[in-house]
């Protein structure tokens, strides 16, 4: 086993202790869960419990380094807003030191004329014990935000209504992420809830340093499912799943964890009945935030037969990851400890061995859970694409789809039938995903694109569309262009057609 000091200096603690751990064993995991939890001691783990505590004075110093900021580069709107969410995280909850965070926040959005996001920090200032000596002026500010608000014209928003056919362009599935864990960089830039990217509108966790929400719904929703249980660790997991972004795969699934642990709480017979047949939970359009992590669960486990290694150092990382978020954590009832611990070993080694399969880390900055994209088909040949707003995940048709017909996607950028001979794109998908394709693309054994002739009719077509100058015009006519020629798939012609609306629209 790696000495305690060099696993200290690991860019990946656990990662390279759980190697460590499985090469001492001549890669020959434990015979059980319960096994590999006895033979592991915590002084390999050099990190000592720390509480995350909050504290006024760091508050204070991150707040005065806003101002001078704002006053020497007022232009560096995100980088004045991220120090002043980090002087509002650090305040103690009802202390003086927040009340001056939000009241100096609320001068930048008055400022820059953003006069809602203004009168929004005014009432947290107003609610966090604000000095009276300065109160004063902060009324005057309120007022004025509420004069100029009045004169601000009101918008009307339009609805859409549904459709069952989707043409080329139309966005199939939008998604928001159902579960989230930003990086440690955008701590104060990110909700740590919902994901979304809001340096305007953060509010603090009352208790540690560590979080902060675009909203109150998304303070409680969080501290519900999973945060009141995090809070009190919080810094014991940041040296947990320190290293690459791969490694917050592992922490996206602890919090499905946490879940179990509140189910437990609340009704413990109740989950244990779900629990014993999860098969209700399996289609994810039948499923919400409340019963997330039973969906995961109900998934069936990889095999890792083939991979003694693997399990070994996934056995590990759960044992470690009990040890810390577990039976260190006095958040966790003793008496749940006692009496389910083969059980929340269990539920905990589940989700990390489906970790890589449950989390999408296609988004910068943040790890997701998207219960709906992640049920969609894979096609060498396929008739949508996936495209990436912010923190949500879409579906774009990339060919006409009917009703009734299957949307498909393609696991892999570029890897297509386009351009991706068709042994090497069923190898990768049999070794990452364990399955033999059988899509239109590899059973009609479509020819790559450098191997196809030019079809003289939509070659012309094409070319003079391409000629079109307005981008809006040439945008619609290589829509209807793909639309009306979709019988002809596959064909170099849409290939480039699609690549060139895409390239516009998206």
């Amino acid at each position: 086993m790696i000495r305690p000091e060099v696993v200290q200096q690991l860019s990946c603690p656990s990662f390279g202790l759980a190697t460590s751990w499985i090469i001492s064993r001549k890669a020959v995991p434990a015979d059980s869960l319960g096994e590999a939890h006895s033979l592991f001691k915590r002084e390999v783990w050099p990190f000592p419990k720390t509480l995350s505590r909050k504290d006024s004075t760091v508050a204070k110093a991150k707040r005065e380094k806003a101002n001078e900021t704002y006053r020497k580069t007022p232009s560096e709107l995100g980088q004045i807003l991220e120090l002043y969410n980090e002087a509002i995280c650090w305040a103690p909850e009802g202390s003086e030191e927040l009340a001056m965070g939000y009241g100096n926040r609320s001068a930048i959005f008055f400022n820059g004329k953003q006069y809602r996001r203004c009168l929004a920090n005014i009432e947290l200032a107003k609610g966090s014990n604000y000095p009276e000596d300065k109160l004063v002026k902060l009324l005057e500010r309120e007022k004025k935000c509420l004069n100029l608000l009045e004169k601000e014209p009101k918008l009307k928003v339009k609805e859409e209504s549904s459709k069952m056919d989707f043409l080329v362009g139309e966005i199939v599935l939008h998604e928001k992420p159902s579960l989230v864990v930003i990086e440690p960089e955008v701590t104060f830039t990110r909700c740590n809830h919902c994901g979304q990217r809001n340096e305007y509108d953060l509010i603090p966790c009352m208790t540690c340093s560590a979080a902060m929400y675009c909203s109150e719904q998304c303070r409680k929703e969080a501290f519900t499912k999973y945060h009141r249980f995090e809070c009190e660790i919080v810094e014991d997991l940041k040296n947990l799943f320190k290293g690459p972004k791969t490694t917050r795969m592992f922490q996206l699934t602890l919090r499905l964890f946490w879940m179990v642990v509140a189910d437990l709480i609340e009704d413990r017979d109740q989950f244990l009945k779900r629990y014993a047949d999860l098969s209700a939970y399996r289609n994810p359009l039948q499923i919400d935030k409340s019963t997330l992590h039973l969906h995961v669960l109900a998934d069936n486990l990889p095999d890792m037969s083939a991979d003694q290694t693997g399990k070994g150092v996934t056995q590990f990382l759960t044992a470690l990851t009990y040890k810390l978020a577990v039976e260190e954590n006095d958040s966790v009832p003793r008496e749940l400890i006692n009496e389910h611990q083969d059980l929340l070993l269990e539920v905990l080694y589940r989700l990390a061995l489906q970790a890589r399969l449950v989390c999408d880390q296609s988004p910068a900055d943040i790890s997701c859970l998207y219960p709906l994209f992640r049920m969609v088909n894979h096609s060498c040949a396929p008739n949508a694409e996936r495209v990436l707003n912010g923190e949500r995940s879409m579906l774009v048709a990339k060919r006409p789809i009917r009703a009734g017909e299957q949307v498909l996607v393609c696991y892999f950028p570029n890897g297509t039938t386009d351009s991706v001979p068709k042994d090497k794109r069923r190898a990768q998908l049999q070794r990452e995903f364990k399955f033999d394709c059988q899509c239109l693309g590899c059973s009609l054994d479509y020819p790559l694109l450098n191997a196809m002739d030019d079809h003289a009719e939509l070659r012309t077509e094409l070319e003079h569309i391409k000629l079109e100058a307005d981008s809006g015009k040439r945008l619609r006519l290589l829509a209807n262009f793909l639309q009306r020629h979709d019988d002809q798939h596959p064909r170099k012609e849409l290939s480039e057609a699609w690549r060139l609306f895409r390239d516009i629209k998206i």
